[in-house]
């Protein structure tokens, strides 16, 4: 971190543009109300996103309130998802394939660098934040949690 007082983000809102933030210390010496701040809750790191460059965190209690409201970025799975053989999340049935739903998340995400050397947070980087935008700030993406929601809804409503 640039300044052990501060902490540069990005928050991905629901239906919002990302957009950079510093977080201050809380009287602890942490980020961590900071952080849950920004999601609206608890917080639970999302790592299948980005992995670690940067990494990411949902709020954890996401899912139990989710609604067309809450929905904010639809995840589609990646090469490296599909390679990997992760799971999907939307049925546990089968592995990903690229391009594929794998989840949705549900209220604001916040994004941070993280120091593998030291297991910490750290100020995200220009081109971390690059990232963010390249993936998250097209109009596309900022609709993409509520048109798969309702694609599911509407799915699940057919299926009777």
């Amino acid at each position: 971190m640039g300044n052990a007082r501060t902490l540069e983000v990005m928050v991905i809102p629901t239906g919002g543009l990302p957009y950079r933030k510093t977080l201050e210390v809380d009287t602890r010496g942490s980020f961590l109300h900071g952080l849950q701040a920004c999601v609206g809750g608890p917080i639970e790191p999302a790592g299948y996103i980005f992995g670690d460059a940067p990494s990411v965190y949902v709020n954890e209690e996401g899912l139990l309130t989710a609604s067309l409201d809450t929905a904010n970025r639809a995840i589609y799975a990646t090469r490296e998802m599909a390679e990997m053989g992760y799971l999907s999340q939307m049925d546990y049935s089968h592995a990903v394939e690229e391009g594929e739903l794998y989840s949705i998340v549900f209220g604001n995400m916040v994004c941070v660098g993280f120091d593998p050397e030291t297991g910490e947070d750290r100020d995200i980087t220009d081109t971390e934040a690059e990232r963010v935008m390249e993936r998250f700030g097209s109009a596309e993406s900022i609709e993409s949690g509520a048109v798969e929601y309702l694609r599911l809804a509407f799915r699940r409503r057919a299926a009777g």
